[in-house]
């Protein structure tokens, strides 16, 4: 698949200048500064390894549009022999400094644009107690260095006798044009050997020609080449893993380099990045979709097309290809099947965004999985008027929830994706139950581990509580998207955690922070809140709102009003994580077990007892009533339960 074989820099740079070696359309742009060329050029001085190149042999079937290293000049009768995956940036650099003929285009270390010249010291190149980013030296434009603000020239290398007497080598005649240089250096310094600082310029720089010069001329570096039987795959794959130091080449990147060799008129980053417009502007459930996750919508239709179409020819079952957006399936996607299906594509995604609006998902932020808009709007294409029925939107809901609440799509999507577009598709048109639907399981003690919004299943119930019909504890307002928009909604603390952290015995972060102690309600009523005893704050929000009201809203929200006056944090807790589990198995459609034995045994372990045996109506002095019950010593109050990944860091 690949050999690799020591190639001279001189070689290399030639088939840069030539076309020979060119670079596929998806790199970035050379953007290496002054300081890192001036490196490189002192590495290369000194014999010390730059890092391996890496090029894909043009003529096989990754067919590539490609363009010219930057500064060689584009050459149409010359057909690229290769085109460089890893190694621009100092190919590139190296190209610039030693044999284009002009001055570079690079930047400084404040990203200011600037156009400089490279030299050798001479004198400090054949001084070993230099350091070696000394021996390279820029010069602006013009060739002249100078001082105190400008004012003053201090080095004036614009033309060849002062080159010489400054004792400094363009770096452009290291590989060609040194012995015309040589010979007049030489000369310069004819009959002047008491001037020179090393006493003799003739043989001085006959020792610098047999040292420096010689060892640019006699530099190869390691080139890694990927022979043209290369799969696409592969291809993508090896860039990844070996180019840690530049701009990553995803599968977007190398299909859309594809597709330009297949149209010349078309540029597929160009087409995504018109329509991540109008999908990001207009729907900020979809902000985190890129142009890889739009290939495998489209490849997962287009493949299924391919099967159904070979099912229809009565191929043989073992020639029927699968539904699949596997990365290499995604790789040999041809342009005229994207165009076919982009359209149709954008518009499944914008009708997955509004039925998102319906789940109560607003933002980014919200989407509990992006990855499973991909199935989502895979499906809208797939069943389009299909999914008006209220049957049918249930069926979809359903499959939608079970997937947050399983939590299935952390890994291997690819297979989840296929399964998603064929049995849900078959579902909606009468067929069995998706596997999905059938297999998701929630576990009760899940509830507690869900604190942060890295969770898809904490995202998920933020979203759920919404749909099910809750409303704003001070203003009434239903928590509706013109609602949420408005009123800044967000997921904040129902217990504070001020109150939580001053009680006695105090209430752990790992168990206060549970989901189970949070619900959406707006800023204003947050703040209203503070650190307050719910005992206080609601009868502060009472001023705001009429009482019967405000419990049936705390009703709403899966809250007995009774337990949260009397400031009862274990009694709400167990309840409240109870209702939960009753809202999540109505969107699955599938009874969860009681988690209340689970949530009564995290509040013991801490020292908080249920009281309920207590309450036979609702307390007027919740000061006083509902104490909290420690359980002596030995206890240890900030045991928490074991934590699921990715829910370490507290955000309300």
């Amino acid at each position: 698949m690949f050999k690799t074989n020591p190639v001279s820099l001189k070689e290399l740079l030639m088939n840069v200048d030539s076309g020979k070696i060119r670079l596929p359309d998806f790199q970035r742009g050379w953007v290496w500064d002054d300081d890192r060329i001036r490196g490189l050029l002192a590495s290369i001085s000194r014999g010390f390894p730059v890092g391996a190149i890496m090029t894909l042999e043009a003529g096989g079937d990754i067919r590539l549009r490609s363009r010219m290293i930057e500064g060689a000049t584009e050459s149409p009768k010359v057909q690229p022999d290769s085109f460089l995956l890893d190694g621009q940036q100092r190919l590139t650099s190296l190209y610039q400094s030693l044999q284009h003929k002009d001055a570079v285009e690079t930047h400084d270390n404040r990203g200011r644009r600037i156009r400089r010249w490279y030299y050798i010291d001479m004198l400090a190149a054949m001084n070993s107690d230099v350091a070696r980013e000394d021996v390279i030296v820029s010069v602006p434009e013009d060739r002249k260095e100078t001082g105190n603000f400008g004012r003053e020239v201090v080095r004036d290398l614009s033309c060849r006798e002062f080159e010489y007497e400054h004792h400094m080598m363009p770096t452009e005649l290291l590989l060609s044009g040194s012995l015309d240089w040589v010979l007049g250096y030489i000369g310069h310094w004819n009959g002047r050997d008491h001037e020179h600082p090393e006493g003799n310029g003739s043989a001085f720089c006959q020792r610098f020609n047999q040292t420096l010069i010689s060892e640019f001329g006699n530099y190869d570096l390691p080139v890694i080449r990927l022979d043209k039987e290369t799969p696409k795959e592969a291809v993508c794959t090896v860039f990844e893993k070996v180019n840690t130091g530049g701009v990553t080449l995803s599968m977007f990147e190398l299909v859309t380099a594809s597709f330009a060799a297949q149209d010349e008129d078309f540029s597929l980053r160009e087409d995504w990045d018109a329509r991540k417009r109008r999908l990001h502007d207009n729907y900020g459930a979809l902000q985190r979709i890129e142009g890889d996750q739009f290939l495998q919508a489209v490849t997962l239709l287009i493949t299924q097309e391919q099967r159904k179409q070979r099912i229809k020819e009565g191929r043989p079952q073992n020639r029927i290809p699968a539904i699949n957006c596997r990365k290499i399936d995604i790789l040999d996607l041809n342009v005229f099947d994207y165009h076919n299906w982009a359209d149709r594509v954008e518009n499944g995604f914008v009708e997955a965004a509004k039925f998102l609006l319906n789940q109560f998902v607003f933002t980014k932020q919200d989407v509990p999985y992006t990855s499973q808009l991909v199935p989502l709007a895979a499906l809208h294409v797939e069943l389009g008027v299909e999914l008006e029925p209220a049957k049918a939107k249930a069926k979809l809901e359903k499959w939608f929830w079970s997937g947050i609440f399983g939590e299935a799509y952390g890994s291997a999507v690819e297979t989840q994706y296929a399964n998603d577009l064929a049995q849900v598709a078959a579902w909606v048109r009468g067929g069995p139950e998706p596997t999905l639907v059938n297999e998701a399981n929630f576990v009760p003690e899940r509830l507690l581990s869900l604190r942060t919004r890295n969770s898809a299943a904490y995202k998920g119930l933020y979203a759920l509580q919404m749909k099910s019909g809750a409303a704003d504890w001070r203003t009434a307002n239903p928590l509706l998207s013109a609602t949420w928009y408005q009123g800044n909604i967000d997921i904040h603390h129902i217990f504070p955690k001020a109150w939580c952290n001053r009680s006695t015995p105090p209430i752990p972060p790992w168990l206060y922070n549970s989901i189970i102690n949070k619900t959406p309600i707006d800023a204003t009523t947050n703040q209203k809140i503070g650190g307050s005893a719910p005992s206080v704050y609601l009868r502060s929000l009472e001023k705001d709102i009429d009482k019967e009201m405000l419990y049936d809203i705390l009703r709403s929200h899966w809250l007995k009003p009774e337990l949260l006056a009397a400031d009862q944090f274990a009694d709400c807790f167990v309840e409240r994580g109870e209702a939960m589990l009753e809202l999540i198995g109505q969107a699955m459609g599938k009874a969860i077990p009681s988690g209340r034995e689970s949530f009564s045994s995290a509040l013991s372990s801490v020292g908080i007892e249920q009281q309920l045996d207590e309450f036979d109506d609702p307390i007027d002095e919740p000061d006083v009533a509902g104490e909290w019950v420690y359980q002596g010593p030995g206890v240890a109050a900030d045991q928490p339960p074991i934590d699921k990944p990715g829910d370490g860091v507290h955000s309300q």
